[in-house]
């Protein structure tokens, strides 16, 4: 599978999308007082009815004012492109770090400084030794013996059949 190449280059923009016979459209409807949903149409594909024609210059004001950057297939039959934030290949080559992997690495460095500290304090990741747990001081759990186990009932309370 070819890999995207990102550009923010007009003219390599411009031929990749001619070469494939594509010319620069927005969205009809879009851009009352925004810049409009921009698009690359294709003849004989799904956008006749919800694209209108727009000059490059057009295009580029419009791809500039909303800093994007075009990311690409460089294959001769491929058609892929996307519009993206300039922002999102600024660090192409470096992992990217989503607001879930960002929390979780704050959550480790928290951690860490609560054990470097030697605060005394459980973190939120900490787990009660089971001699903890078998004393019955874990939040609401029945002390052995007391709640549903596999071998006396089965799911929704009944008791199974014993053999005889």
């Amino acid at each position: 599978m070819a890999r995207a190449k990102a550009t923010t280059d007009h003219e390599t923009i411009r031929r990749w999308a001619e070469s494939r016979g594509g010319h620069p459209a927005i969205v009809k409807g879009t851009g009352n007082g925004e810049p409009p949903i921009l698009r690359i149409d294709f003849p004989g594909y799904s956008g006749e009815d919800t694209l209108e024609e727009i000059s490059w210059n057009e295009f580029f004001d419009y791809f500039e004012k909303a800093n994007l950057a075009f990311l690409y297939q460089d294959e001769p039959n491929s058609r892929f492109f996307k519009l993206v934030d300039r922002e999102t290949v600024s660090g192409r080559g470096r992992r990217r770090q989503t607001r879930r992997s960002s929390a979780r690495q704050r959550g480790r460095q928290a951690r860490a400084r609560g054990r470097a500290s030697g605060s005394g304090r459980a973190t939120s990741g900490a787990r009660k030794t089971a001699a903890q747990g078998r004393q019955g001081k874990s939040r609401g759990r029945k002390p052995a013996g007391q709640g549903r186990s596999a071998r006396g009932q089965g799911r929704g309370g009944r008791k199974k059949r014993q053999a005889r």
